[in-house]
């Protein structure tokens, strides 16, 4: 069993494609096709159920993927092991998080990581938080940045920064009448007087109105639904969306309002925002969190990259392109 055949069976189960698999792992599909068969005569087992349409993995498929995540997990564990005695000459480093964070809040970090390390290796996977758990349980990551709950006896969590929900109303909203004087983003960014002075609405003032709510990622339906039941109330969703940049575009199309996170009011780089409305502390304050399998093993590479990013947010001054100001940022 080698590494090359662990890893061809797992893209291909991960794409439910040969051609797609063939694609990603840049071989042609005939040959993947016949890869794939001479592993299954080999083991003398059936791993891709092939009569449907994606095709599918079969019970002895379902076992040889998991173990095959655990061996390869292993495997870059050892060679980060070996590493770490030649001085991080080489190794990796595996980051998993949303594609907002990634986008928004993590480019500059592994940017700065890249020209201090340009030897090791950076994978980063962009998934939602219960894929990227179960990434971590199986060892496939060092680190998941993200908010939720983790299972303490699981996972090793450390908050990074607080992070706040917004209740986002379009200026063409009629809402907009019955609310106090909103924020704008330069004053959230800033945060000047008008920010400091604005105080929380009840989330229960807009209860009879339409939301714009994404259908995964961290602030997702769920995150909406805890919300509202916290302020007494179960929210109409009119419009359900995949991510939370296409929630925002709705918001200011004016087909709903929306809970917005304060990272993309930083780091969207929008040209026009919509109305913002503080909530309170209880309803809107979360933690970004660096996870970690607890008990895992923490390279050189993992625990130096750990460090520059608590560095970061502890310094927390960058420069935005096109701003005058300097701002503290959460990563």
């Amino acid at each position: 069993m080698t590494t090359q055949q662990l890893t061809y069976v797992i893209a291909v189960a991960d794409c439910q494609s040969v051609s797609k698999a063939a694609e990603k792992l840049y071989v042609t599909q005939p040959s993947l096709s016949q890869y794939i068969h001479s592993v299954e005569k080999q083991l003398g087992i059936q791993l891709f159920d092939r009569s449907q349409n994606p095709i599918r993995l079969t019970d002895a498929g379902q076992l040889y993927v998991t173990w095959a995540r655990k061996i390869l997990a292993m495997e870059e564990n050892m060679q980060n092991a070996l590493s770490d005695l030649m001085g991080m000459q080489k190794g990796s480093l595996r980051l998993g998080a949303s594609s907002f964070r990634v986008r928004c809040l993590l480019a500059r970090s592994i940017a700065a990581f890249h020209t201090q390390y340009p030897q090791i290796h950076i994978s980063i996977h962009e998934a939602d938080m219960r894929q990227l758990k179960d990434m971590l349980t199986a060892g496939e990551l060092d680190f998941a940045i993200g908010t939720g709950t983790f299972e303490d006896k699981q996972f090793h969590v450390e908050p990074l920064s607080e992070e706040h929900l917004y209740l986002a109303v379009s200026p063409a909203h009629p809402l907009c009448e019955s609310l106090p004087t909103p924020l704008s983003a330069k004053d959230i960014i800033q945060a000047n007087a008008a920010f400091l002075r604005q105080k929380p609405i009840s989330l229960s003032a807009v209860k009879d109105e339409e939301f714009v709510a994404a259908n995964v990622g961290e602030y997702d339906s769920e995150t909406l639904y805890a919300a509202c039941r916290q302020a007494g109330f179960e929210p109409k969703i009119a419009y359900s969306v995949q991510t939370i940049e296409t929630v925002f575009a709705f918001v200011c199309s004016n087909m709903g309002i929306a809970l917005i996170p304060d990272s993309l009011i930083y780091y969207g780089n929008f040209q026009s925002h919509p109305n913002y409305y503080t909530l309170p502390d209880a309803i809107s304050a979360s933690n970004i969190s660096l996870i970690a399998k607890r008990g895992a093993y923490l390279s050189k590479s993992a625990s130096t990259y750990a460090l520059l990013l608590k560095q970061l947010v502890d310094v927390g001054t960058w420069r935005m392109a096109g701003e005058e100001h300097q701002r503290r940022i959460p990563l």
